[in-house]
């Protein structure tokens, strides 16, 4: 690995991947068609992705102390990740995630946070004793808020790079969290959810007014919008057929905070974002097929 550093604080989960005929609807009951285990959660999909593009990465998180925390940890480390920092809480199961996936790609997706809602004090200790060695640090909303905006304000203090993944997409975040981010990467749907905007673009925009310094908006196979006091930049994303969306943005926000890392300019990280996720969308999910530094050079 090389030297730059990426801190990413968040969830883990076990992933449980159904892949149906069609999403369900209200009232419906279905067959799947098959029935997948993988690891995931934001926070982990994120560090993984990051580790394959030759990153030096480190989680920090929580998981149970059952079979699914050990297939996290083992899943993470296989893809260089270091997870010295996850901690396993006794009492509690491992985070777990029910994802839908269509023959088109599209999912949905439903969270048992478990392990993830107990992330506190202890992480953020272990995030005070890395930052020194980091450059970048990831945060989404599958832990507590009151740890995100508490990571936020700490490694802005330390000089880090504080980016955020808006997801889910509940709440109206806090001005505190905001002025501490310095980067914020919804895609259209989070973006109107945390606004109350009824246009992506426009809720882009008001983000920018409530104080965040760059709002990089995920819009899928239409790439990314990069909104900043020097850009109102559009990078498109190149065609491509589409296996399974399941994980894209989570490779965006890593392949993100990988360039940045490495000394990328905000608008060169986001147009290999846009790229790195255009190439995950057609593979199939699990972290074995994460796009590397090689597959992106090739």
């Amino acid at each position: 690995m090389t030297s730059p550093g990426v801190l990413v604080l968040g969830s883990l989960n076990l992933d449980l991947i159904l892949r149906v005929p069609h999403l369900p609807r209200a009232g419906e009951t279905m067959h799947s068609v098959s029935l997948e285990r993988q690891p995931g959660g934001k926070g982990a999909n994120q560090a993984a992705a990051c580790a394959a593009l030759e990153t030096r990465t480190v989680m920090l998180g929580a998981v149970g102390a059952d079979e699914a925390g050990e297939v996290m940890r083992s899943a993470l480390s296989a893809s260089g990740v270091d997870v010295a920092a996850v901690r396993g809480q006794s009492g509690v199961a491992t985070g777990q995630a029910y994802i839908h996936v269509a023959p088109d790609g599209e999912n949905t997706i439903t969270l048992h946070g478990g392990a993830n809602q107990g992330v506190g004090e202890a992480e953020l200790r272990a995030l005070s004793a890395a930052l020194h060695s980091a450059q970048v640090l990831l945060l989404q909303l599958e832990i507590p808020l009151p740890v995100n905006v508490e990571a936020a304000r700490r490694a802005r203090a330390a000089g880090v790079t504080v980016i955020l993944d808006p997801a889910p997409a509940t709440e109206v975040l806090p001005p505190q969290l905001l002025a501490d981010v310095d980067i914020l990467t919804p895609n259209e749907h989070e973006a109107v959810t945390l606004t109350g905007e009824k246009d992506a673009h426009a809720a882009a925009i008001r983000l920018f007014e409530q104080g965040v310094k760059n709002v990089i908006l995920k819009r899928g196979s239409r790439g990314a919008l990069l909104l900043n006091a020097e850009n109102f930049r559009e990078f498109g994303a190149p065609p491509v057929a589409v296996v399974s969306t399941v994980g894209a943005g989570d490779t965006f926000n890593g392949a993100l905070a990988s360039a940045l890392a490495h000394g990328q300019t905000i608008a060169q990280a986001t147009s290999f974002a846009v790229q790195v996720a255009s190439l995950r969308v057609s593979r199939p999910a699990g972290y074995g097929h994460l796009p590397t530094q090689r597959d992106i050079e090739s």
